[in-house]
């Protein structure tokens, strides 16, 4: 509790809270900027050999996204996650795609336990476990591991094969877990998708452990 507040305390002088976007105090976002977030006007079809349907709610190129999933990751602005899962929740609706389907479950994209501890949260889980909420769908961050400790993604721009060969085998299932993920529909949820390599690479060990479907939510590609 102590360290909570001193952390909030140095968020507060060095990254004082106001809106990412027209600097209104009291947020990182507001309402009014919010609205103004451009969603997809289309959803891509594009399935993988193992991902079902990618879904994703806006562009990485908007400067105000990568901005907004910038601070969210590195500057510990974790209350971005309402406004960050409510551009998911929007494209859903959007286009009336429902994910309230029977024998569906929420699964975030883990974090290796040292980079966890590094950045104190799973910026993937937070958004995850709004939208299983805002469904009343069941989430587990415990079935799918990140057995192997990857240079971020981010490092690796404009390198395709570099970043598929940086993802490759880095998930594993928790074996007491596997049963939860039989014939269901899994919904992987991220902040952000580039090449699609680790979305895939987790949809992979889950087909391979008996997952029915495997769908990719983000909140942007780019």
């Amino acid at each position: 509790m102590i360290w909570k507040k001193f952390k909030n305390l140095l968020l507060d002088l060095f990254f004082p809270k106001t809106c990412l976007n027209c600097k209104r105090s009291d947020t990182y976002l507001c309402a009014d900027c919010f609205n103004k977030i451009e969603i997809v006007d289309h959803i891509e079809h594009e399935p993988s050999a193992y991902l079902d349907k990618i879904i994703f709610a806006t562009s990485y190129a908007n400067p105000l996204i990568r901005e907004l999933i910038k601070s969210y990751k590195y500057r510990f602005a974790q209350e971005l996650a309402e406004p960050l899962s409510q551009l998911i929740i929007k494209t859903l609706k959007k286009f009336n795609l429902d994910i309230q389907i029977q024998n569906s479950i929420i699964v975030p994209i883990p974090l290796h336990k040292y980079r966890l501890r590094k950045r104190g949260f799973n910026q993937a889980e937070l958004i995850a476990q709004k939208i299983a909420d805002h469904f009343n769908l069941p989430i587990n961050t415990n079935i799918l591991k990140r057995i192997v400790y990857t240079e971020p993604q981010a490092n690796l721009k404009d390198n395709t094969k570099k970043r598929l060969n940086n993802i490759r085998n880095a998930f594993a299932i928790d074996s007491q877990y596997k049963d939860l993920i039989r014939d269901k529909v899994v919904v992987l949820i991220d902040d952000v998708m580039t090449t699609g390599g680790t979305l895939i690479e987790a949809a992979k060990i889950l087909k391979q452990n008996n997952a029915k479907e495997v769908w990719a939510l983000t909140v942007a590609k780019g």
